[in-house]
């Protein structure tokens, strides 16, 4: 459980990782030494899993998939954890109340989805693999990468919140260098400096994902969107719009089951959308993020490995 000056403490982390210990006082009112214990204490308890620098979808060229899993008896959990924790575009796996699970992914090239559909489609027990691909992205610069930027993401890959003058040990630049390609790849979305939190530590909130389809014709995604935003915005999480059809998937968090229900019945009456499908989260197990490991390889790539 977070108290306020906590919650306001992930909140500026998410924002920005790197954001110091003097500016996170200033913001919270309270000395820099206590927000230094609270970080090591959320970090401690689980709620902030890991900082991490996450590189755009420009850059790597993301793409992301969610796949709806039944199988014809129930799994072994721990052992499908295990199955699909060895799959290198599983970031995400929630298992559902109604039995079913929804598999999180990122690919970078059309092969690496084609592999985790077979690999999906193969797994013990199962009987319907429901996938969407292909998502617009709604964040991302794309900049040219010097030797200051890879030498930089080399250190912040291993401590995104290694201080610029360590940066200036490992690498040799100059600290004015650093912090301006540091400011550049903030400023151009070119990375994302950010923390992984355990969602299952919500403070007992439930975890939900709308399906929701339109008709094109009468409305579009924007503005489907757009009234999610101005009717539940304070509860949600994220969000994925499909590229290729009018499908968009709407995650949110409700403090009881019974809002989930009453948010579903006003979806449902907007008048926005032909079809909607709830999927109550009951657990969720996060994998290591593609991301980081795409930004490693291509530093390798070009001379930059750790």
């Amino acid at each position: 459980m977070t108290d306020p000056i906590s919650r306001m403490i992930l909140e500026k982390l998410e924002v920005n990782c790197r954001t110091s210990l003097q500016d996170l006082a200033k913001s919270t009112g309270i000395s820099a030494n206590d927000v230094k214990r609270r970080i090591e204490d959320l970090v401690k308890s689980g709620i902030i899993q890991n900082f991490v620098v996450i590189p755009s979808p420009l850059m790597t060229n993301e793409n992301r998939v969610i796949t709806i899993l039944e199988f014809s008896n129930e799994p072994e959990e721990r052992k499908l954890l295990r199955t699909l924790r060895f799959n290198p575009s599983v970031y995400r796996v929630s298992r559902l109340i109604d039995g079913r699970y929804i598999v999180y992914g990122i690919y970078f090239e059309r092969k690496e989805l084609v592999t985790l559909t077979s690999f999906l489609r193969t797994l013990d027990g199962i009987n319907e693999v429901e996938l969407y691909s292909r998502f617009k992205h709604y964040w991302g610069g794309k900049i040219e990468l010097t030797n200051t930027h890879r030498g930089i993401l080399r250190c912040l890959i291993s401590d995104p919140r290694m201080s610029i003058s360590d940066i200036a040990k490992e690498t040799g630049f100059l600290t004015s260098d650093i912090k301006r390609s540091i400011d550049h790849m903030r400023e151009s979305e070119t990375a994302l400096f950010t923390i992984r939190k355990n969602e299952d530590m919500n403070e007992g909130r439930a975890e939900v994902l709308l399906k929701l389809q339109w008709n094109v014709s009468q409305t579009s995604h924007e503005n489907i969107l757009s009234w999610l935003q101005d009717n539940f915005g304070s509860l949600r999480l994220d969000e994925y719009v499909s590229a290729a059809e009018p499908t968009l998937f709407f995650h949110f968090l409700v403090n009881h089951v019974q809002d989930a229900q009453i948010i579903l019945k006003k979806v449902g009456e907007s008048g926005l959308v032909v079809f909607v499908e709830p999927f109550m989260i009951l657990s969720s197990t996060d994998f290591s993020d593609p991301r980081v490991r795409r930004m490693e390889e291509m530093l390798t790539e070009t001379g930059f490995s750790k």
